[in-house]
């Protein structure tokens, strides 16, 4: 709250005067020509790359974003790890499309389409709409006491030091009761939290980690960390681009735990494996010999074919002890001591009320992207019309395969809901939340926002410095006048 207020005295008021330029337009949208009027719900990559193509594709169409994220751009803002600058870069090209679409594009952020607009009343509205919103409820062991204190998914562990709003996040990671943390997985989610968890302070403090993590690990007596996977170093998820950062990380012991019995057999196998997989075994069997540690350096060991079979907790404070893990090749059963469990294993699709389901309780499709309605041409792409897998990159093509179906649907209906209502789609939506009391969250608000981050982030030396609570940062400006 501190930086907030410094920031909204910057310079003798000069930066207020600045915010002026980004006060909220609310004059209304009236339907002048009949161009399709699209809703995408879900501001991440999948959504944009949508977005980004359908603006290329249509002369005229106006298109809504809805997120219940209080910022856009979702994995890359709220999921890459804060030192992968180059992946983060991409925001750069979405905040061009934009701006370069004022009048086009508009941004709906705090707002769930589960409870402040729903489904139903998007399809009534748009003559297209696009589930875009990914896959966020992470996938659990399944044992007793996964619950306990200091015991996270890997998507919360992530949130936390990404900045995610606290109300997305129920508990605050320990860092400083234990020397031992444990992360189940065998993904790029879970390098990306055992990376965070063994890096200096110094590697960190001028990226856009937030400040609340940043001391928290100034703090940590994390000293080993142990990644924990159920399948084989052959069959594991890591990018080997993750993985060789992580083994090489600075001032850390790194050790693939490899048995010599199966170590022998991967490296006669080598020369079978197709060489993107051969790569990634190489780096692990370069690694399968534990090397002499110094006294100040950290621990890594990565473990394979071993899966959790029983959380032990403190009996004091619910808090974890122990994971007790089993061998899935000689059944042998060792427990490790630890103070912070991570489970990284994925995540599983959430539908949205009114969606229809099929037999197995999943988003019901017609064909690859297109969804059942009445009402409304309805879409799919990205994570939540799948399984969650897969890089940001990998989402481009999909999204592109389903804004040209669009296109290509509503150019054979040749009618719009804009043609026979007087106000449009988005006058409609945006009345609707302002009489619910909704405090939503335009592209004009985003970017105010993103200047106070920036300026947040120049006083404390770092990118940015994120602001968890945007609605109450929107209520302080408000009271001060800045914003109407």
């Amino acid at each position: 709250m501190f930086l907030i207020r410094q920031l909204l005295n910057y310079n003798n008021g000069s930066f207020i005067r600045l915010s002026l330029q980004h006060l909220r337009r609310t004059k209304s949208t009236f339907s002048t020509s009949p161009a399709p009027q699209i809703a995408i719900i879900g501001s991440g990559p999948s959504g944009l790359y949508v977005c980004s193509r359908l603006l290329q594709r249509f002369e005229n169409c106006f298109i809504d974003i809805f997120d219940k994220a209080q910022a856009p751009f979702g994995l890359i803002y709220y999921g890459v790890a804060p030192d992968h600058f180059d992946m983060k870069k991409s925001m750069t090209g979405f905040e061009k499309m934009f701006e370069e679409n004022r009048e086009r594009l508009e941004l709906f952020c705090n707002v769930d389409a589960n409870k402040d607009v729903n489904f139903e009343e998007l399809c009534s509205t748009y003559d297209a709409v696009v589930l875009a919103y990914g896959a966020n409820k992470p996938r659990k062991l399944g044992l007793e006491n996964e619950y306990g204190n200091n015991c996270f998914s890997g998507g919360e562990f992530v949130s936390w030091y990404n900045g995610m709003s606290q109300q997305y996040i129920k508990n605050i990671p320990k860092l400083d009761t234990g020397s031992n943390a444990v992360v189940i997985g065998n993904g790029n989610v879970a390098i990306d939290c055992s990376r965070i968890l063994l890096s200096s302070p110094e590697r960190l403090k001028q990226t856009d980690i937030t400040e609340n993590a940043l001391n928290a690990l100034k703090k940590s007596k994390i000293k080993n960390v142990y990644i924990i996977g159920r399948r084989g170093p052959k069959e594991i998820s890591f990018t080997i681009k993750e993985l060789r950062e992580l083994l090489n990380l600075e001032g850390v012991n790194s050790h693939c735990l490899i048995d010599s019995n199966l170590k022998e057999k991967l490296e006669q196998e080598l020369n079978l494996m197709e060489r993107p997989r051969r790569r990634i075994v190489e780096l692990m069997l370069n690694f399968a010999e534990e090397k002499r540690s110094s006294p100040n350096q950290k621990s890594l060991k990565l473990l394979f074919n071993s899966r959790p079979t029983k959380i032990e907790l403190n009996n004091k404070n619910d808090s974890i002890n122990a994971l007790y893990i089993q061998n899935n090749l000689d059944n042998l059963i060792e427990n490790i001591e630890c103070s912070l469990l991570i489970v990284a294993i994925g995540f599983e699709n959430i539908l949205l009320n009114g969606l229809p389901k099929n037999e197995n309780g999943q988003l019901k499709m017609i064909d690859w992207c297109r969804v059942p309605n009445k009402n409304s041409l309805v879409y799919a792409t990205g994570w939540c019309s799948h399984a969650a897998r897969g890089l940001i990159a990998d989402s481009q093509q999909q999204a592109y395969s389903v804004a040209d179906q669009i296109y290509e649907d509503l150019n054979k209906i040749n009618s719009t809901k804009n043609s026979i209502k007087k106000m449009s789609a988005r006058t409609q939506i945006q009345q609707k939340l302002s009489s619910r009391g909704v405090e939503f969250i335009n592209w004009d608000d985003w970017k105010y926002i993103d200047e106070c981050e920036r300026r947040m982030g120049a006083i404390l030396g770092k990118t940015r410095e994120k602001m968890s609570e945007i609605s109450s940062i929107l209520r302080i400006m408000r009271n001060k006048g800045i914003k109407n």
